[in-house]
This record gives C-alpha cells, sequence and structure tokens, in this order.
C-alpha cells in the first residue's frame, strides 16, 4: 500500500507576528513583530482579538485566499508551540506561512526578507524551526540595530525604540500591507526586489 499523501491546505497564508505579550514588553524592539502585524490588521480591518492556539489571532478572505493573522501569547522562546498548533489545526505548508521578527544584524530602518534559512540565534525563529521540522516559512525580518556591546543583548532588545529611530518604525509598519500583499499575491522574488535593504 503506498503512504499515505499528506494533504495540505494551498488557499491559506499564516501570517505570524512574533513577540511578547504583556504591557511591559509593548514598543520593545523585539516586539516589532507585533507591531507591524498589529498595523497589517489595521489597514486590512481585520482586528486581532479572537484567543485560540495559545495565541491572538484573526482570518479574512482576501480575493481568493484566507489571510490567518497570529500573534503567538507563549512568549517569544515558545513561539514555535503556538505556531505548530495553527499549521497543524489547518493544514497549512510552511512555505505558505510568513513570519515577522526583529533582527540584530540589520539597521533601523531595513527589512529582509526570505524564503528560507536559519534562525540566526532568534529564539522565537529556534522554537518555530524545532516545533514545525523544518524552516521553509517565508520570513520578514525587521531591523532593530544592535548594541555596542555584545554581553548587552538582552537589555537591548527589550529596551524601546528612540523617538527617531520610532519614526522609522512607524514607515515600516506603514509598509505593512504592501510587503505582505506582495509576497502573498504577486511572489517573493518581486517583494524581495522590492523592499529588501532598502532604508525606509
Amino acid at each position: 500500500m503506498l503512504p499515505k499523501k499528506k494533504v495540505t491546505n494551498n488557499k491559506t497564508t499564516l501570517i505570524v507576528g512574533l513577540g511578547n505579550p504583556g504591557e511591559k514588553y509593548e514598543s520593545t524592539r523585539h516586539n516589532i513583530g507585533f507591531s507591524f502585524i498589529d498595523k497589517f490588521s489595521e489597514q486590512i480591518d481585520c482586528p486581532i482579538t479572537e484567543s485560540k492556539f495559545n495565541s491572538l489571532y484573526s482570518s479574512v478572505n482576501q480575493e481568493d485566499r484566507k489571510l490567518l493573522l497570529l500573534k503567538p501569547q507563549t512568549y517569544m522562546n515558545e513561539s514555535g508551540v503556538a505556531v505548530k498548533k495553527v499549521k497543524d489545526f489547518f493544514k497549512i505548508s510552511s512555505n505558505q506561512t510568513i513570519v515577522i521578527y526583529d533582527d540584530l544584524d540589520l539597521q533601523v530602518g531595513q527589512i529582509k526578507i526570505k524564503d528560507t534559512g536559519g534562525s540566526g540565534g532568534h529564539n522565537g525563529v529556534n522554537s518555530i524551526i524545532e516545533n514545525i521540522g523544518n524552516n521553509n516559512f517565508i520570513r520578514i525580518r525587521i531591523g532593530i540595530g544592535k548594541p555596542l556591546e555584545k554581553s548587552m543583548t538582552n537589555k537591548y532588545v527589550l529596551s524601546k525604540f528612540t523617538k527617531d529611530e520610532s519614526k522609522i518604525v512607524n514607515n515600516i509598519n506603514n509598509l505593512a500591507k504592501n510587503i505582505i500583499y506582495s509576497i502573498v499575491f504577486k511572489s517573493i522574488s518581486f517583494a524581495m526586489n522590492t523592499f529588501n535593504s532598502k532604508i525606509q
């Protein structure tokens, strides 16, 4: 007997913003994934308010696709637990999954879109790779800059942006719909060519 073929849902895209829940983490560098997806949800009038899958989530139909918006509430280091639950429940393949997160190796204002790769030491991405068993998901990496000394990294990622940096971050968040729609409705290569590495 032939092995049963795994059925996947190719009409649904999972869009995940990474961050830590709770007021004390709001507007911190590590939560830029949350602020980006929050702006996207506002732009498409789809509030992320339902509670399920260890997450806040919502869904909306756009053209011929369903978009699932997800904010894991597991804290960053366990983000993969929530992502796996949603992927398994809706049978979403990894290449139909977009993960948005902060990147220390990019300047504030830089964006890097990729269709695969490692974690770059990001604990949230590490957790996703470990839980879903592959690294074939799309990434939107958003630059947060880096501290002067590596020993300050933990404190730095949990710090808030400066006033000038916040203006740049707002500019990036305002591009949320353009960036995500470019990936979903055009192509990953179009999105990469349009947005990668440019200071916004």
